[in-house]
């Protein structure tokens, strides 16, 4: 039993490593500093200047957190509104998001396993936002259920799972890959934490969005 025990911890640590890697991937690092080159090269040097400082500060929470077993609630959504950030400057702000937290919740002292929901912020983002025609919206909602788990639901307006399939953009592949890495992380820490990702439709069946719920088991 110790043995196995000993053997799952360390699969976990690796697939923490390879969610790490997945996080800091090459399109991101690449088109991240090939924006900050842009803005010098328009001579917008304060835009430059924001820019490289909350990537640096990004690529710091990255590591930071990846080094932890659990980090607070209130980390992560610090960490994914770095992110969002550096996002939508570089998409010209073409999209815009919202955070709600629960009232009854408090962020500082609830902990989940790190760096859990940007790959599906970027999911969102790169898979329905970034071709939607006219303004994307993202929203993030976090509660606690009756067992004190925690809840997130993120969503968004975008084209949809299946138009942004048809595209076969190469973003595509690797988002993925992202989320595959994410789900099997959740289920090794605990096989009761869930991700449910559902097709949004209007009255009409057209796709409006997509909808990604997420069950995490309180870490006390």
């Amino acid at each position: 039993q110790e043995k196995e025990k000993s053997s799952l911890k360390q699969k976990v640590k690796d697939v923490e490593m390879q969610t790490l890697r997945s996080q800091m991937n090459p399109h991101f690092l690449f088109n991240s500093l090939n924006s900050i080159n842009s803005f010098i090269i328009q001579q917008k040097s304060k835009e430059a200047s924001t820019y490289l400082t909350t990537f640096s500060k990004l690529m710091r929470s990255i590591l930071d957190n990846s080094r932890q077993e659990s980090i607070s609630l209130e980390k992560e959504i610090e960490t994914l509104g770095m992110y969002m950030k550096l996002e939508m400057a570089r998409l010209e702000n073409s999209f815009d998001y919202q955070i709600i937290i629960d009232q009854n919740l408090d962020a500082e002292f609830v902990q989940i396993p790190p760096l859990i929901l940007q790959p599906f912020v970027e999911n969102a983002i790169w898979h329905g936002l970034v071709n939607k025609n006219g303004n994307g919206f993202l929203k993030i909602e976090i509660k606690k259920d009756e067992n004190s788990d925690v809840i997130i639901r993120i969503s968004d307006n975008g084209i949809g799972r299946k138009a942004s399939l048809q595209m076969k953009k190469e973003q595509i592949k690797h988002k993925s890959y992202g989320i595959d890495i994410t789900r099997e992380r959740l289920e090794m820490l605990n096989p009761k934490n869930q991700i449910i990702i559902t097709d949004l439709e209007d009255e009409h069946g057209k796709a409006i969005g997509t909808l990604v719920e997420l069950k995490i088991v309180y870490y006390d």
